[in-house]
């Protein structure tokens, strides 16, 4: 058995030591493939203190564990505030050099708990965590789910990376998956199969999850399975695994097999700031509608951003409901490099391809060339099946970039800004347009204005937490009476300097108008929401 070390007072320093060593010889390359990004202590030991312990004899499973610094924060926790008399650790881990490095700390661990009195066991599976507990999706089996073990906690940093459909833990997980599933999606899926039904399960992953159609049948399922309780937002996403370079926005959650009727979410810059967070209370079924389909997540980390999700909770109509739609751009540029061009005029045979530099905040920038991007694409009978008719339309990038003030980038398109039958909308564009029929000027200023202003785009980051602007998630966004979006477009087209602040302005005299935000705290906050 390993003696304690003077120098590590706790189980999770010695984790965090033993961690930071192994990652520090470990090429990036080989942690990004694996989907490892260790959890330093300090938030090791928040997702701890979200735990409440109410056993005397606990089981605790760690998925994924790394060098196991959760699970040590989490038994250092109950501990210390409860009388554990014992504990069986189930760990999971594939990487075997990780593996060696897990076996120091569980039994670093088991050192001090015997120091402490409380009977110890643990198992390290150096199994696939998903496919050795296949049979928690397994609803037709003969003996049920039964036979599985189940815990009273689950607390996990689990891998991240994508997988392909035809993955074997894709199959497994099939009630999870739609698209091309990420893997951490599936270790929360079946973590909450694997819940008591007074178990704890505490999570930290990247917030994807919220919103949009690839995590649409995960969300089903998970939510049916148990109930959120606490969300810890960080602010600042480039600062949380800053020594990985992972810039993905990440959330701390809890949640029960037992129902909560109110969320508790807290908010800090970045680790910094997690000892005293601000604080918020909200209804559960203010941030999340569990009687709708898509069940998506709402985050505010303030109250503007509270507030302006009650103002889009009064508007009852989609795009959708007025005969407008949003789609993708057809020209994939690898698909079609037989018909992109880098010289040539526009004409009846050559004709406009629209690349994301093209959509500017409020501003369609064309012809405008960047690199060796081609900026014509031919008009043909082969090219043909992916352009578009050339009528009126609004732009918005379906990516953003970390330089962009707004999450929400678009601009509208006239069908006589360019003299040509047809054009290319390249894919990384979303579309509006009006199916069999043409947006009015009106409602392209008006929707384009929407789109622009720090209403939307505030509402937006609620519940979407990475840089890409998906179609259907678009497609669910609640819009104001058509007839108001006309006003705002007709005020906000007289504008010399489309800029934000003057957009602003407009929607906030026009939604103020209407008795669908009488009910907000005051005139003077929703104003305070739209120039946030």
């Amino acid at each position: 058995m390993i003696e304690l070390n003077e120098k590590y007072n706790l189980p999770s320093e010695y984790a965090e030591f033993i961690g930071l060593t192994y990652a520090s010889s470990t090429s990036d390359k080989h942690k990004k493939s694996n989907g490892q990004f260790f959890t330093p202590k300090r938030i090791s030991d928040f997702m701890a203190n979200l735990a409440k312990p109410n056993l005397d004899k606990i089981s605790i499973l760690d998925p994924g564990c790394g060098t196991a610094t959760l699970s040590c924060s989490l038994i250092e926790k109950l501990v210390s505030d409860s009388e554990i008399k014992e504990i069986d650790l189930t760990l999971y881990e594939t990487d075997g050099s990780v593996v060696t490095q897990t076996k120091l700390v569980a039994n670093y661990l088991a050192k001090w708990l015997e120091s402490r009195n409380v009977k110890f066991n643990y198992t390290i599976n150096e199994l696939d965590f998903v496919i050795n507990n296949s049979e928690a999706f397994n609803s037709n089996s003969l003996f049920g789910t039964e036979n599985l073990k189940q815990f009273d906690y689950i607390i996990s940093n689990p891998p991240y990376f994508k997988i392909s459909k035809a993955d074997k833990r894709a199959s497994i997980a099939k009630e999870l998956v739609y698209g091309q599933p990420n893997i951490y999606a599936i270790f929360m899926g079946l973590s909450a199969k694997l819940l008591k039904s007074q178990g704890e399960l505490i999570f930290i992953t990247p917030r994807s999850f919220a919103a949009g159609n690839y995590f649409k049948a995960f969300r089903q399922s998970f939510f049916n399975e148990i109930s959120i309780s606490d969300i810890h937002i960080f602010k600042s996403r480039d600062k949380m695994f800053k020594n990985d370079n992972v810039l993905q926005e990440n959330i701390i959650l809890r949640a029960t097999k037992t129902k909560n009727t109110s969320i508790r979410v807290t908010v800090s810059e970045c680790v910094k700031g997690l000892l005293d967070p601000t604080e918020y209370f909200y209804p559960t079924e203010e941030l999340i509608d569990l009687k709708s389909k898509d069940k998506v997540l709402f985050i505010p980390s303030n109250q503007i951003e509270s507030d302006t999700i009650k103002i889009f909770r009064k508007w009852n109509s989609t795009l959708n409901d007025f005969n407008i739609q949003i789609s993708t751009g057809p020209v994939v540029a690898f698909r079609c490099t037989d018909f992109l061009k880098n010289e040539g005029q526009v004409n009846g045979t050559i004709v406009p391809l629209v690349w994301l530099h093209n959509v500017k905040e409020m501003e369609f920038a064309y012809p405008l060339q960047k690199g060796n991007k081609a900026s014509i694409i031919e008009n043909n009978e082969d090219s043909r099946k992916v352009l578009l008719k050339n009528k009126n339309y609004i732009f918005l990038r379906r990516f953003s970039s970390k330089d962009d003030k707004s999450r929400l980038v678009c601009c509208p398109y006239f069908a006589n800004s360019i003299d040509t039958e047809m054009v290319g909308v390249e894919n990384h564009i979303n579309y509006i347009h009006r199916p069999n029929g043409d947006l009015s000027d009106n409602e392209i200023w008006g929707i384009s204005a929407l789109y622009s202003s720090s209403l939307f785009d505030t509402f937006f980051r609620t519940f979407n937490g990475n840089t890409q602007v998906g179609a259907s998630e678009l497609k669910q966004i609640k819009m104001p009476p058509l007839e108001d979006i006309e006003v705002i477009g007709s005020r906000v087209k007289q504008l010399q300097n489309h800029n934000k602040k003057e957009i602003d302005k407009i929607i906030n005299e026009v939604l103020l108008e209407r008795t669908y935000v009488k009910n907000t705290r005051s005139s003077s906050n929703f104003e305070r929401v739209g120039v946030a």
